[in-house]
């Protein structure tokens, strides 16, 4: 079905089309009763629709839907506490701040459908039952246990498949371990090397990219769930501290006793969680209060699986995780246990601290904390042109209709000064474009040491409020009354979301409303977003001198911020190149990132730093994802230098790239090319730790690694 331009461009104009058709065709009107006059008042200048209540009439409409039984199937999958809680929200119309205050929110639907079940108790008799499922009957089987003493068993699933939670990974170990002790990591070492099997390692499984373990291999599950958390559930979820409490493997301690004004190391076990650690820090009192200069927004995903790829935050000032990294402990090829430290062995750390797992089964990371701070955030809703302007080159007529404002030259000099201002200096740097929005949301922000004001942020009131969003946007993508408006108006869902998406997102105009939170706080603003499954590809661009060469340069030279903004608005473009279908249906993000001495990480030798920039959809969008993201990557991937060089732009390890091409080429053989002195470096220096620790690069490779890292580093 054809629609005009207009529609397709402005917003607000599709919401009115969506309301009038629900207006107009009674059958749809009826499967989505109130939601026209949702949009109608949320379209509507002179009407103010609070963010609690604009989620809340949304549910409302799929809870008073007769035909569309999406509401209630969701709510099936979660706990009967949580449930519970959204049924009072939505249908008794409690307000967020009175069942809010004691709300912790659980473990996602994903995880309770991906990771292994503990039970309560794990009797050795009952693991061994489980393995013989796997095992012929006549092959002895040797019981493994988390403890010398061999009172406890491991846990253990054979043949159990395993889907990452993106679903772009899927494959049936032999074999899925749940330890919860070094020693018992060891143990599944040991019984690897003797039954020439590889282990590999995963935590919350948030890596798009194949990274993991493969068919009739060995898994390592550092997290696993209690069956009470599986569904139906009638106990209240014990909020984010889910897993097995006080295990060596989600630990957390000070090396030494931190000095008031000073760096510190603090050990965590790589089953700790963002979330676990969040609190952790916030918890320490006077001189102990600590925090991360960076991380990743996610809650829901330990320190073994952001470390492993190389993860970053925001700030032009911050490398990444791995760059953090003072000491790793892991367990070798031949069950030992193993410590490299910055101390002992400072050559080794830059290929250690991002080894992908190719070392071993790590175990703990000691990181590197600075005394904890407070964000002062200020987030804005700002016009597209003004918040990130557009590049040099692109004339106005080329910019959507419904994107373009009248600006003078000097408006459009300010806001090209306070965009470079911002990206080249502030703690963190963030922009938000939800598709087919006329406005940016603008995260950039700064920290001071004194905490006097500062609050929880978000408070547990918001975080249930997110949390009912992200409720929202799981019966969106599911429900069949949208799929029925979809069949009629192909961009409904992207509509929805982006409005839905832009409307929860802060916005201070008044200085009094500024947001004062513990870094750990402003670090994980969004408490829920791992409740909805997307699809993610993400490339990390160097930044560019306005004069001379990026290997000349030196990290206060001038930057060229015309091609951050050219791949930001070539992304703009792409979606409304596609607006027909409308594939990009959750934000365009871009970050600018500090570089790198760790030595596979993609931003290394980007001396002036880096533009993280990423595209992201809904899961369920494969078909008309991938050659739309592969459109989007080829933009980004042809910007060159002021020479006339294609950059040497690389694609975030933990995303989707695997199965891309770059300019006609398999992007692997582009990746190869690319580090082309980084791996012969990394396989270097991973000889000579092998040499030093009693072990071989080959016996690496046949334990720890997989097809991936094996056409990488191995051929």
């Amino acid at each position: 079905m054809s629609h005009s331009k207009h529609i397709f461009e402005r917003s607000n104009d599709r919401l009115k089309t969506i309301s009038q058709k629900l207006q107009d065709d009674h059958k749809l009107g009826h499967q989505l009763p109130g939601l026209s006059k949702l949009i109608d008042d949320i379209v509507d200048p002179d009407t103010d629709v609070p963010r609690e209540e604009s989620v809340r009439r949304l549910l409302r409409v799929f809870w008073e839907s007769e035909d569309d039984g999406t509401y209630s199937s969701i709510l099936g999958r979660y706990s009967h506490v949580e449930s519970k809680l959204i049924r009072a929200f939505v249908e008794d119309e409690e307000p967020a701040d009175t069942i809010g205050k004691e709300f912790d929110m659980g473990v996602s639907l994903s995880a309770r459908e991906e990771l292994p079940v503990l039970d309560e108790e794990s009797s050795l008799e009952t693991v061994m039952e489980r393995v013989h499922e796997f095992f012929h009957p006549d092959e002895k089987v040797i019981p493994l246990y988390n403890d010398e003493s061999q009172k406890v068993g491991i846990t253990v699933y054979a043949n159990q498949p395993f889907q990452n939670w993106g679903l772009t990974v899927k494959n049936t170990p032999s074999l899925t371990y749940v330890p919860s002790t070094s020693y018992g990591i060891q143990q599944i070492v040991k019984y690897a090397k003797a039954r020439n099997l590889k282990v590999r390692a995963s935590g919350y499984r948030h890596s798009w990219s194949p990274v993991f373990g493969s068919d009739g291999q060995i898994i390592i599950s550092t997290l696993g769930l209690h069956r009470s958390l599986m569904l139906p559930n009638t106990e209240s979820l014990p909020g984010s501290q889910f897993f097995v409490r006080g295990t060596e493997l989600n630990s957390i301690d000070f090396v030494g006793e931190p000095r008031k004004g000073e760096k510190r190391l603090v050990r965590v076990g790589t089953a700790v969680t963002n979330q676990m650690f969040r609190r952790w820090c916030n918890e320490q009192e006077l001189h102990k209060a600590s925090s991360l200069p960076l991380n990743v927004i996610m809650v829901e995903i330990t320190y073994g699986g952001s470390n492993a790829p190389i993860c970053h935050g925001a700030g032009r000032k911050h490398p990444t995780l791995s760059d953090l990294v003072h000491t790793i402990e892991y367990v070798d090829v031949n069950g030992n246990m193993q410590t490299i430290s910055k101390d002992r062995d400072p050559s080794f750390m830059s290929v250690a601290s991002g080894c992908f797992g190719l070392l071993g089964i790590v175990t703990h990371i000691t990181l590197e904390l600075d005394p904890m701070s407070y964000a002062v955030m200020v987030p804005r809703k700002i016009p597209v042109m003004e918040a990130i302007p557009p590049p040099p080159g692109l004339a106005d007529e080329d910019i959507p209709e419904a994107l373009r404002i009248e600006m003078t030259p000097q408006q459009r000099a300010a806001a090209q000064a306070t965009f470079e201002k911002q990206a080249a200096d502030d703690f963190y740097a963030e922009w938000f474009w939800f598709p087919y929005t006329s406005k940016v949301w603008v995260n950039c922000w700064n920290v001071v040491e004194d905490g006097k004001d500062a609050e929880e942020y978000p408070s547990k009131v918001g975080v249930l409020i997110q949390w009912a969003e992200t409720v929202a946007i799981q019966i969106i993508q599911e429900s069949e009354a949208v799929l029925n408006l979809q069949n009629i108006f192909p961009w409904t869902q992207a509509t929805l979301l982006s409005k839905l998406g832009l409307y929860a997102m802060p916005d201070v105009t008044d200085p009094k409303d500024t947001i004062k939170t513990q870094l750990p706080n402003a670090l994980h603003f969004r408490r829920a977003i791992q409740n909805v499954r997307v699809r993610d590809t993400e490339l990390e661009i160097p930044l560019q001198p306005k004069v001379g060469s990026l290997k000349d340069a030196k990290p206060d030279d001038p930057i060229d911020w015309s091609l951050v903004q050219k791949a930001w608005w070539d992304a703009i473009l792409a979606a409304y190149k596609y607006k027909d279908t409308c594939p990009q249906r959750m934000p365009l993000e871009m970050r600018i990132t500090g570089s790198s001495n760790v030595t596979m990480a993609p931003f290394r030798g980007h001396t002036l730093g880096t533009c993280s920039v990423e595209v992201l959809t809904l899961q369920n969008m494969e078909a008309e994802w991938l050659p739309y993201a592969q459109y989007v990557v080829d933009k980004w991937m042809d910007l060159k230098d002021n020479q006339g060089n294609y950059l040497e732009t690389r694609p975030h390890w933990a995303k989707e790239w695997a199965t891309m091409t770059v300019r006609g080429r398999p992007m692997i053989e582009y990746m190869k090319e690319s580090y082309r002195d980084a791996i012969p470096e990394f396989r270097e220096t991973m000889g000579h730790i092998a040499k030093k620790q009693g072990w071989s690069l080959e016996e690496a490779r046949q334990r720890f690694s997989n097809e991936l890292f094996d056409n990488i580093f191995f051929t």
